[in-house]
């Protein structure tokens, strides 16, 4: 017979039950979990969520948007449904979320959906490359922006570029040393500076609406219909769909870090419901803005839409203050990723994905010390190869790849478990449209971007012979990344001699 408190949930989506009914406590998070200190609550939650989504996408990705759409109605329309598949896949996590209380992301639902495979190519990827290289990505941009203020006066100077690449590098430090400290310490950071994006897009935003009030709009956009002249090729809309999407990624970022929530099973859903919404109202207003000060050719050719804002409304003013409102922006995304993206790594540490050391967590800071230091070497790694510019693309191919699976693993387990303990409910037809619109990305993503989608894949079944050493053929971590490694190395089998050189009891293949 189905638990009442599930024959409940089914008629709404915004039910909740208390967390010991759900799971018990020594179930629901491990030793390492109960060790993390669980301080955060529904604003160190918001802010996670917003202040890691707000980066640089809004500030980069306006113009490519208004350029696929060929409108400032459609382009609205694109950011408006961007923010609402952004709130159904926010929907789907926190069902999930609330049904495993444990930090990770999606290592937990997809080995609880799909088994070791795709839960071990989800930590290999995210710890080798999407996590780190994200981190760098953001970096960089937060270093491109210091460096740019530094010669704002010298219109003629060149910056060196080492010194964007010192710059970053100096910056996933400081963050990094931040979150070691303390966890306290790196969330406070992240409250302040998502309070600080927030009202500067507000700020932007009633610029605009101000502006419109009057009358007095530069650009002349909002004098013709707004959908006027509007692209009828549907790609462009998924184009335009997939850049938006950039500025609303970090929705997802609250379940990494699921087990230091005091009340997960509350504040999962609430923030992740009011987080998405409070984001795409910002990103509405802040678009609102830029179409109503610039002119729309201006806007598709910038790829500093908000620092042409800034010029067009404060002067060289504002080619000071925008510059600051991204590198604030930026550093605090640089922080959440941090934050979050070390748990990933913590998760699969536990798992015996990478060696457990990094699994650790420091006895004094109650922070997962080892996994950050890790983290950042290859962060600063990232940072000192060269650009980034395909890795953007790169990584929301595997990105939304594991968001279709996660879901897709909620629909799943709905099958195979109707009795599990659900505190919170959606509607089935909230991950039936998430996942038919994520399929429709990712599908033409790759017919769009070929190179890059054979790289993701080439990506993933690197991963493939370290899940098979490990679960097949019951190699320790140390055996079966000398192996893979000796692989690579030598393009051979690995000869015995070599495979008995790695550590570890017992040699026998």
């Amino acid at each position: 017979m189905e638990h009442p408190t599930i024959a409940k949930a089914a008629s709404s989506s915004f039910d909740f039950t208390p967390l010991s009914q759900s799971f018990p406590l020594s179930i629901s998070l491990s030793k390492d979990d109960q060790d993390l200190e669980t301080n955060m609550g529904l604003f160190e939650g918001l802010s996670i969520i917003i202040g890691m989504s707000i980066g640089s996408g809004i500030f980069a990705s306006p113009g490519p948007v208004l350029g696929y759409t060929e409108s400032v109605g459609a382009a609205l329309s694109v950011w408006l449904i961007a923010g609402l598949l952004a709130l159904t896949g926010s929907l789907c996590y926190a069902e999930l979320g609330t049904m495993y209380p444990i930090s990770g992301g999606e290592h937990p639902y997809l080995l609880k959906a799909y088994g070791t495979l795709p839960a071990f190519l989800f930590s290999w990827t995210g710890v080798v490359c999407t996590r780190p290289g994200s981190i760098a990505i953001i970096t960089m941009i937060f270093a491109e922006y210091v460096v740019r203020l530094i010669y704002y006066g010298h219109p003629g100077g060149v910056a060196p570029v080492w010194l964007t690449r010192l710059i970053a590098a100096l910056c996933i430090a400081v963050l990094t040393l931040l979150n070691c400290l303390s966890t306290r310490l790196g969330t406070w950071v992240q409250n302040i500076f998502t309070s600080l994006k927030l009202v500067s897009l507000l700020v932007i935003g009633g610029i605009g609406c101000v502006i419109l009030a009057e009358g007095a709009s530069k650009s002349h956009n909002y004098d013709r219909e707004p959908f006027q002249g509007s692209s009828t090729n549907p790609g462009d809309y998924a184009l335009a769909l997939y850049s938006a999407l950039w500025a609303y990624d970090g929705w997802n970022n609250l379940n990494i870090v699921t087990g230091e929530l005091r009340n997960p099973t509350r504040t999962l859903p609430q923030a992740t419901i009011a987080g998405p919404l409070i984001i795409m109202v910002c990103y509405l207003l802040t678009n609102l803005a830029y179409y109503a000060v610039l002119p729309e050719d201006v806007i598709v050719k910038s790829a500093s839409v908000a620092m042409d804002f800034g010029k067009n409304v404060f002067g060289h003013v504002g080619g000071i203050i925008i510059p600051i409102i991204v590198i604030g922006s930026t550093f605090g995304a640089a922080n959440g990723s941090v934050f979050t993206s070390a748990r990933v790594l913590m998760a699969s540490a536990k798992h015996g994905d990478i060696p457990p050391v990094f699994a650790q967590v420091h006895p004094r800071f109650k922070t997962p010390l080892n996994a950050l230091v890790i983290q950042g070497l290859i962060s600063v790694f990232f940072v000192s190869v060269g650009s980034f510019t395909s890795l953007v693309t790169f990584y929301s191919m595997i990105a939304w790849t594991f968001y279709l699976l996660a879901v897709l693993g909620l629909l799943l387990l709905r099958y195979r478990a109707p009795n599990l303990e659900r505190p919170f409910r959606v509607w089935i037809i909230v991950p039936v449209i998430f996942c038919a619109s994520t399929l429709f990305l990712i599908v033409f993503s790759v017919m769009e971007a070929p190179k890059e989608a054979l790289a993701a894949f080439l990506f993933f079944a690197s991963g493939v012979p370290i899940w098979y050493a490990g679960e097949v053929l019951g190699m320790t971590w140390e055996r079966k990344y000398c192996t893979v490694a000796a692989i690579i190395c030598v393009g051979l089998p690995v000869p015995r001699v070599v495979y008995n050189t790695c550590p570890g009891p017992g040699n026998t293949l």
